[in-house]
C-alpha cells in the first residue's frame, strides 16, 4: 500500500519552483519563428530549423537547472550532425535498425557526465528523428544539416540574450571561461565510461532497445515510428522505479495532449490560427519543464501534431498513432531496465558466492588463494573441502596409534595449499 501511494505521489508531484512563464514565452517564440517565416516566404523546409531550435531549448533545461552556454554550444554541433547522419541511415533499408542501435549507443555514452547527459539524450533523439522522417536522401541530409545548424544557433543566441538581460552579465562571464585549463576541461567532459560500468551497460541496453523499437515500428507500418525511440530515450532511467514512473507520466500526458491535438486539428484548418495555437502549446511545453513530465508531454504532443498538420493538412490521425507509439516505447523502456536489474541481481549473487557448496560441516577448505580467509568469496565460489593424500595418511596413523596425532601448523605466509587435519 505504501509503495502504491509513493508511486502515485511521484507521478503527480508538481514542482512549481521550476514553472517559468517568461522562459516559456521566450523559448516558444524562438522555436516557432523559423517555421512562421518559412511559411510566409513559401519555404516550408524551415520546419527543420524549428525542430532544431526546439531540441536545443529542451536540452537547455528548466531555469532552475539550466545548462551552461558552453555546453549548449557543443549541442549546437552534435544535434544537427546527428540529424543529418540519421537521415542518411534512414535510407539504408533494414540496415537502419542496426544503425539506430549504434547511433543511440554512441550518443548515450555521455551519460557518465551529468552535464553532458542531456546533450547525449537529445542528440540521440535528433538522430532517431532523422532516421524516421520520410524523404531521406543525400541531398536531404545536406539540406537538413545546414538548416538545423541555423535553428540551433538561433536558439543559442536567444538563450544568451535572455540570460544576459535577466542576470545582467557580460558575454564572457555568461559563457564562463573558468580557471581550469581547456585540456583538463575537455578530458573531464568527454570521459568515456568503462565497459564494466553501469553507465556503459545502460547505454548499450538503450541502444539495443532503440533498435528493437524501430524494428517493431517498421513491422507494424507506423508512419512516425521514431516516436517509439524518443519515448525510450526520455523514459529510461538507471533504476526500474523511476523508469516506470516516467513511462506512466509520458503515456498519460501524451493521451491528454493527443486528445487536445485531435480536436484542434480536426476542426481548425486556418494556418494563422494554427500558428497562434502553436505558440500557446509551445509556451505550455517550455514553461512546465521540470514541473512535471506529464504536463510537458501534454503540451509537447499538440505542439508536434499542429506542426505536422500545418505541413501536411488532414493528418489529425497522427494523434492516435502517437499514443500507440508512446505506449510501445514506454513498455520497451520498462522491460529494458527490468532486464538490467535482473542481470545485476544475478551478478551480485554470484559475486557473493551464492549457491556454492561449502563442504562438510565443520571442515576447512584447503585450496584457498593466499591471504583468503575460509568462507570469504573474493568473487569466486567457495571450494569444497577435500583431504589430501598426506592428510589422509596422518589421520590413519592417528587412529592406529590410539590417540590423536600432534597437529603441525604451517606458516600462514606459505603459498602452497595447506593440509589441515579435520576436527576430531
Amino acid at each position: 500500500m505504501a509503495a502504491g501511494s509513493g508511486f502515485f505521489d511521484e507521478i503527480t508531484h508538481v514542482d512549481m519552483r521550476s514553472l517559468s512563464i517568461q522562459t516559456g514565452v521566450r523559448a516558444a517564440l524562438l522555436a516557432i519563428a523559423p517555421l512562421v517565416i518559412g511559411l510566409a516566404v513559401g519555404q516550408p523546409q524551415w520546419v527543420y530549423a524549428t525542430l532544431s531550435a526546439m531540441i536545443l531549448l529542451n536540452t537547455e533545461g528548466p531555469p532552475t537547472a539550466a545548462l551552461p552556454l558552453r555546453v549548449l554550444l557543443l549541442a549546437c554541433f552534435t544535434e544537427p550532425l546527428a540529424f543529418a547522419m540519421g537521415t542518411l541511415a534512414g535510407v539504408t533499408g533494414l540496415l537502419a535498425v542496426a544503425l539506430m542501435g549504434v547511433g543511440v549507443f554512441i550518443a548515450r555514452l555521455s551519460s557518465g557526465n551529468p552535464r553532458l547527459a542531456q546533450v547525449g539524450t537529445f542528440t540521440a533523439i535528433f538522430f532517431a528523428v532523422g532516421v524516421g522522417l520520410p524523404g531521406g536522401s543525400v541531398a536531404a541530409a545536406e539540406q537538413r544539416l545546414w538548416i538545423a545548424f541555423v535553428g540551433a544557433f538561433w536558439a543559442l543566441l536567444g538563450a544568451w540574450i535572455h540570460r544576459s538581460l535577466s542576470s545582467r552579465q557580460r558575454l564572457g562571464r555568461t559563457f564562463g571561461p573558468g580557471s581550469e585549463p581547456f585540456g583538463s576541461q575537455a578530458r573531464r567532459y568527454f570521459r568515456v565510461p568503462s565497459p564494466h560500468s553501469d553507465e556503459f551497460r545502460l547505454a548499450l541496453a538503450v541502444g539495443a532497445a532503440s533498435a528493437v523499437g524501430l524494428a517493431i515500428g517498421l513491422a507494424l507500418g507506423f508512419p512516425r515510428d521514431f516516436w517509439i525511440i524518443v519515448t525510450i530515450l526520455i523514459a529510461t532511467r538507471p533504476k526500474i522505479g523511476p523508469t516506470v514512473s516516467s513511462s506512466v507520466m509520458i503515456v498519460v500526458g501524451t493521451i491528454a495532449g493527443a486528445t487536445i491535438a485531435a480536436g484542434v486539428t480536426v476542426e481548425i484548418h486556418n494556418v494563422y490560427v494554427l500558428e497562434v495555437l502553436l505558440l500557446a502549446f509551445g509556451v505550455w511545453m517550455f514553461a512546465t519543464r521540470g514541473v512535471n513530465l506529464g504536463l510537458v508531454q501534454a503540451g509537447f504532443t499538440p505542439f508536434i501534431i499542429v506542426i505536422l498538420n500545418i505541413l501536411y493538412p488532414g493528418e489529425w490521425y497522427l494523434a492516435e498513432v502517437r499514443i500507440v507509439d508512446v505506449a510501445i516505447g514506454g513498455a520497451i523502456a520498462i522491460a529494458t531496465v527490468y532486464l538490467l536489474w535482473i542481470r545485476k541481481l544475478i551478478h551480485d549473487f554470484r559475486e557473493k558466492g551464492g549457491g556454492a557448496h561449502p563442504g562438510p560441516a565443520g571442515s576447512t577448505p584447503t585450496n584457498l588463494p593466499p591471504g583468503q580467509k575460509p568462507g570469504a568469496s573474493h568473487g569466486h565460489a567457495r571450494p569444497q573441502w577435500k583431504p589430501t593424500r598426506g592428510a589422509a595418511a596422518h589421520l590413519a596413523a592417528s587412529r592406529g596409534s590410539g590417540g590423536p596425532a600432534r597437529r603441525r601448523r604451517r606458516p600462514s605466509s606459505s603459498t602452497s595449499p595447506t593440509a589441515l587435519s579435520p576436527p576430531a
